[in-house]
């Protein structure tokens, strides 16, 4: 396996024009969304304090745990320094907002109402900070019936027809991985940056909402929808076409997507004859599994690497079914410099996905480690208190 690239250890980027240096960010949140918004924010070049209740985040005990550490959530809170705040308490509470009187961002997926509870209230937060943006992120919105109901991932995937859809007819399904958290942790970054190019020009901060439920329903719409997109459309949904095909040895994923490649497959596999007989089925859902279910025939035949070589000249669109490990080792993923390791309070090296974009060529490596419990918070005290002697 390719060695990943080896950064040092740190709270931030070294990078002094990455997109976001100077943007301060202060995370309350916990789980998924919120925090792994921030650690996005911090890889864009953010200074990110992650704000800890008492006995630091529960999200630290929950998957699969490296000497006590817990992957998932190194993984999402990356790039962080960490103060430990008891919000029920009045001096914590003052430091708390000590730290958003100057901050760019703040980042919280409280139900509704806690932050009011708080007195941390959008207004009272703008008030205090008018150049604060404020993201919340809820499962169901502010309002509603569902607006004090939990949220988690499974959820909303339940709520918004995507297990009902993922069964194929068959019992509900849930993705195997978080995949609505994700999500939203993206929009949730994506609003974020739109506000503060907002504030950019009017010079305001101001509260974002951002409901999981809306996340979903406008991810999935585009294609899950497709049967619902026109108003009036009843037709009956039909499950997607599997473009997994079996070869003597494994699988392949082949996803012709227009008649120029349907050809060169059949072409490239010596069937150039099944093209009229597709042509001739009128049903275009019957036509392509007519196409599947013969390139699973034709392509049990040989192996996998026997296929591939066979393909590349037809320019056929093809990908081998990896492993986790092989797409580690993947020549193509060490070509793009995907994974970098960073020293972490684990142990063993944490292995961690840079931003996937390049600015003008130049690679953002990631935000650095995981912070450890409280760690910072000497230190953070010291610059409020730096910061209010010069007031």
């Amino acid at each position: 396996m390719d060695d990943p690239i080896k950064e040092p250890a740190a709270s931030g980027h070294d990078h002094r024009d990455a997109p976001l240096a100077g943007i301060k960010v202060v995370d309350l949140s916990s789980y998924m969304t919120g925090p792994l918004t921030a650690t996005t924010l911090a890889d864009l070049g953010a200074a990110v304090i992650k704000v800890e209740p008492p006995g630091g985040d529960g999200f630290r005990g929950f998957g699969h745990k490296v000497n006590g550490w817990s992957a998932l959530w190194s993984s999402c809170n990356r790039g962080k320094r960490s103060i430990v705040l008891d919000l029920k308490q009045a001096g914590d509470l003052a430091t708390l907002k000590q730290l958003l009187a100057d901050a760019d961002v703040l980042v919280e997926n409280w139900r509704p109402r806690v932050a009011a509870s708080l007195g941390l209230g959008p207004q009272l937060l703008q008030q205090l900070n008018p150049r604060l943006v404020h993201l919340s992120i809820t499962g169901f919105g502010d309002t509603g019936p569902l607006s004090r109901t939990p949220a988690y991932d499974s959820l909303i995937q339940a709520h918004t027809g995507m297990a009902h859809l993922q069964g194929g007819g068959g019992p509900p399904a849930v993705a195997a991985y978080w995949v609505v958290d994700k999500v939203v942790a993206a929009y949730g970054a994506q609003a974020v940056l739109a506000a503060l190019v907002r504030r950019g020009r009017n010079g305001r901060g101001g509260h974002v909402s951002l409901p999981m439920l809306d996340v979903a329903a406008y991810f999935n719409f585009a294609d899950m929808a497709q049967h619902r997109t026109f108003v009036g459309d009843s037709t009956p949904w039909r499950k997607p076409f599997d473009p997994v095909v079996r070869t003597a040895d494994g699988h392949l994923i082949l996803a012709p997507v227009n008649g120029g490649q349907l050809s060169r497959t059949l072409k490239a596999v010596g069937r150039p004859d099944l093209k009229e007989r597709m042509l001739a089925i009128k049903d275009h859902g019957e036509m392509i599994d007519f196409f599947y279910r013969n390139l699973n025939e034709i392509l049990s035949t040989r192996p996998s690497a026997h296929w591939l070589a066979v393909f590349e000249p037809y320019d056929v669109p093809v990908a081998p079914v990896r492993t986790l490990e092989e797409h580690l080792a993947d020549p193509q993923v060490a070509n793009n410099r995907i994974y970098h390791e960073l020293s972490s309070p684990a142990g063993p090296p944490l292995r961690a996905a840079r931003y996937p974009a390049r600015f003008d060529g130049a690679m953002l490596t990631p935000a650095g480690a995981p912070p450890i419990i409280d760690a910072d918070a000497a230190t953070i005290r010291a610059e409020l208190a730096a910061d209010s002697s010069t007031l």
